[in-house]
């Protein structure tokens, strides 16, 4: 499934492949946004990988990619990732934000 949004080309996948670890359930690579099914309709998902895509245009794609990779040695992948931090701090305010089902 393909759907654009905001210029964004958003397509589902049935898994994100290596070398993503699993875990990870979409992913940004400017100017595509590759969703797993069950994080596809997430608003809250998308707003994370809203932030990156926004980000690689901020830094050209390849130099925001070499520098990600480069600090996924010191750090990791997830919340502690210095490109990460904010976009997980969009998602948790679009995650507090979001109405409680009753």
């Amino acid at each position: 499934m393909l759907r654009l949004t905001g210029g964004r080309i958003e397509v589902r996948v049935p898994a994100i492949p290596r070398p993503f670890p699993k875990g990870v359930y979409a992913t940004t690579i400017w100017p595509f946004v590759f969703y797993e099914p069950q994080v596809w309709d997430d608003k809250c998902v998308q707003a994370h990988e809203r932030h990156h895509w926004i980000s690689q245009i901020r830094w050209l794609v390849i130099p925001w990619l070499i520098i990600y990779l480069l600090l996924s040695i010191k750090y990791g992948g997830g919340r502690a990732h210095p490109f990460e931090k904010r976009a997980y701090e969009v998602q948790d305010e679009c995650v507090q934000s979001s109405p409680k089902p009753a």
